[in-house]
């Protein structure tokens, strides 16, 4: 999971939840100025409305592809042990997310979605750490075959070297 996409995909809310905003400041400002301006209700529902279920279907994207990640990643016989942990707390905050963007919940949906950047971040190191460790130890077993062979063999030839029973019969 790319710490960019999620990024991407946080601002982008925090753009549309501004652009639901917005109108409503302008009108408070506008009724304090003593200018009388009408906001239409079924825009601003239908706004919320599209917001919410962009918002859900974006989460359960993010999830499915974290999923499929995990799942790669086992299948190389990767430990993803902590990063399922992750994604299990993660898919545990939609209920949470789902309830804000239905409440009209600004300040819940702030505190939700600095929670899920935090998480998602988490989730891509651990990501970050379970394939440097399993290509460290794979490295390192590499290595220890290495250095038995050669202590039994005695001797190592190299690849470039053709045996003399090879050399005769050309």
């Amino acid at each position: 999971m790319n710490a960019n996409t999620t990024i991407k995909g946080a601002l982008l809310a925090f753009c549309i939840i501004g652009m639901l905003v917005l109108p409503a400041a302008a009108a408070g400002q506008a009724t304090t100025t003593g200018q009388a301006s009408a906001i239409d209700q079924g825009l601003k529902d239908d706004l919320w409305a599209s917001h919410h279920t962009y918002r859900l279907q974006e989460f359960d994207s993010h999830v499915a592809q974290a999923n499929n990640v995990i799942g790669i990643l086992g299948k190389y016989s990767i430990d993803t042990t902590q990063m399922q942990a992750t994604l299990t707390t993660i898919s545990g905050e939609r209920a949470a997310l789902d309830t804000a963007l239905t409440n009209k919940d600004q300040a819940g949906l702030k505190t939700i979605n600095a929670a899920l950047v935090a998480d998602w971040k988490q989730f891509a190191q651990e990501t970050r750490d379970a394939v440097k460790a399993h290509y460290t130890a794979a490295r390192a077993a590499a290595r220890a075959a290495r250095t038995s062979a050669a202590g039994t063999s005695g001797a190592t030839t190299s690849p470039d070297v053709i045996p003399t029973s090879s050399a005769a019969a050309v």
